[in-house]
């Protein structure tokens, strides 16, 4: 029986300490820049695992252009953008993000993980290999899959070891793409994104960068196409991807995960418009209060707003998500086969206060979790 089956493969899960559950949480309404949560149980928390690190999602400007929008427009799209659901601002909105990364055009996507599997399956093949970063999102990953190209991993930010898989295997296929995130999303550290598309240049290699928790940053080498998401930076939802009019084109035409969904609600879409408006005047926040962060703890200056806490194994990175919850802060721990080594991820955006920095170094210091099996990434 399917369910005997499931049931087992549950039960190993939990004994390994890996099994997921759903956590209900609602926005703390004296706290609605999304600070702090609630829990269904009452207790209040200090939220360190939220990815609206610009904090827009709550801005007063960004609501009620969400809220304008369902006034005029109704509540969904009622059907694809190739169908009827194309709202006229969706052109408003992929021209800002194509001017903000200097590209001819956009696409935007219902999610950043349709415009990650969307765009890589429609780009590769079969007759096609992918070079991955060792800690590419998910989203990438299965993009890959999807398309059936050859997956080949190079260590983390590692250009020799990239360098060195292109000259064993380019030659066996014809065309290759390199993937990468601008900022790591599980180690926040940055990716030499100019070095790695005059590699791609040299090897007559394509090179797509996920911009997803590094949203609008640009090296001084353009790639092939950047992709990212409107649920991070904007506060909102959707993906999309940056790239030359004849890349966007194709990829209307072809990627499966466009055409064959229903398009955004046009109340996300005018959000995230709102969104790219005003994003500047909060975008150095995070960075700030991380570097505060860190040097309390006297841990290595941070290359972005995510600031990840190595643990000794899974459990121990459960168990200290458990205590740092008992006494007020959530912080998510992220474990294998997720991410190769345990962790305790700290995101830091522009709604912390610096007195929820100090606050969370102080109970980091008294109550065990920085007891010597914790170390920076």
């Amino acid at each position: 029986m399917l369910e005997s089956v499931l049931k087992g493969k549950l039960n190993l899960l939990e004994s390994e300490g890996l099994l997921k559950k759903l956590k209900k949480s609602i926005l703390n309404t004296s706290s609605p820049e999304g600070r702090k949560i609630q829990t269904d149980t009452g207790e209040e928390l200090t939220s360190f695992s939220c990815s609206d690190y610009i904090g827009l999602a709550a801005h007063e400007t960004v609501k009620q252009a969400a809220i304008d929008a369902i006034n005029a427009y109704g509540v969904g799209a009622r059907a694809s953008r190739l169908a009827t659901g194309n709202h006229p601002i969706y052109e408003e909105l992929e021209t800002k993000i194509a001017k903000i990364y200097q590209t001819e055009a956009a696409l935007v996507f219902s999610s950043g993980y349709l415009a990650n599997i969307g765009s890589i399956s429609a780009l590769v093949d079969e007759s096609c290999m992918v070079l991955a970063d060792q800690l590419i999102h998910a989203a990438a990953v299965d993009g890959v899959k999807l398309s059936g190209a050859k997956l080949h991993v190079f260590a983390h930010n590692d250009i020799e070891d990239c360098k060195v898989l292109l000259k064993e295997h380019r030659h066996k296929y014809k065309h290759c793409l390199i993937l990468t995130e601008n900022v790591c999303s599980l180690d926040g550290d940055l990716a030499p994104v100019d070095d790695l598309v005059k590699l791609a240049r040299e090897h007559d290699t394509w090179i797509a960068i996920d911009t997803a928790h590094g949203f609008g940053i640009l090296g001084t080498s353009k790639p092939d196409l950047y992709m990212g998401t409107l649920s991070k930076a904007a506060g909102a939802l959707g993906g999309y991807i940056c790239a030359p009019r004849t890349t966007i084109e194709y990829l209307l035409n072809k990627a499966r995960s466009f055409i064959y969904t229903t398009a955004l609600p046009p109340a996300l879409i005018a959000a995230a418009n709102a969104a790219l408006d005003i994003y500047t005047s909060y975008a150095g926040v995070p960075l700030r209060l991380a570097k505060e962060f860190c040097q309390m703890l006297e841990l290595p200056p941070p290359k972005s707003h995510i600031v990840p806490l190595i643990m000794r194994d899974s459990r121990s990175a459960i168990n200290a998500e458990k205590t740092l919850a008992d006494n007020g802060i959530l912080v998510t721990a992220i474990c294998p086969p997720s991410v190769p080594t345990p962790r305790l991820k700290f995101i830091f955006t522009a709604a912390h206060k610096l007195i929820d920095i100090h606050r969370l170094c102080n109970i980091l210091k008294s109550c065990g979790v920085l007891d010597g099996s914790a170390q920076p990434a």
